[in-house]
């Protein structure tokens, strides 16, 4: 038990030291894909792959990497559910493209990948995220 724990707490000292390395700031965020009429999205840099979920208060992502039209961020960290720590991995899959705009999560530990329905895509040109860039990191 543990080296289980120690073998936790390292995994999320990795992670954390991992994530602020490649946390850029979002002013370079070319596009934000999210569900309508909500903050609840995406912003990304499409010429570095930095990405950071929006919402409440705006959370660095691991870098997505491009393939097409379709950007794929896999993250794994280590949350608090109720009393006890778990690890998260979450793979988010954005396809950045006018005509047909998604979303997917897939996390394993809940059955495989889950669509996000009424998604938008918003150009980031001439301020048009500037509140999702400047809402208070996670």
């Amino acid at each position: 038990m543990k080296r289980v724990f120690v073998g936790a707490v390292l995994a999320a000292a990795s992670l954390s030291l991992q994530v602020s390395a490649w946390a850029d700031p979002p002013a370079q965020a070319d596009v934000w894909i999210g569900v309508a009429n909500t903050e609840n999205g995406f912003l990304l840099d499409e010429d570095t792959g930095a990405a950071w979920m929006t919402g409440a208060c705006l959370k660095p992502l691991s870098r997505a990497q491009r393939t097409g039209d379709v950007w794929t961020s896999e993250n794994t960290e280590m949350v608090s559910v109720g009393r006890v720590d778990a690890l998260l991995q979450q793979t988010f899959r954005l396809v950045i493209s006018p005509s047909s705009a998604s979303i997917s999560v897939e996390n394993r530990a809940r059955g495989g990948a889950q669509q996000i329905d009424n998604v938008e895509l918003k150009s980031c040109a001439v301020g048009a995220c500037r509140d999702l860039i400047n809402a208070p990191t996670c």
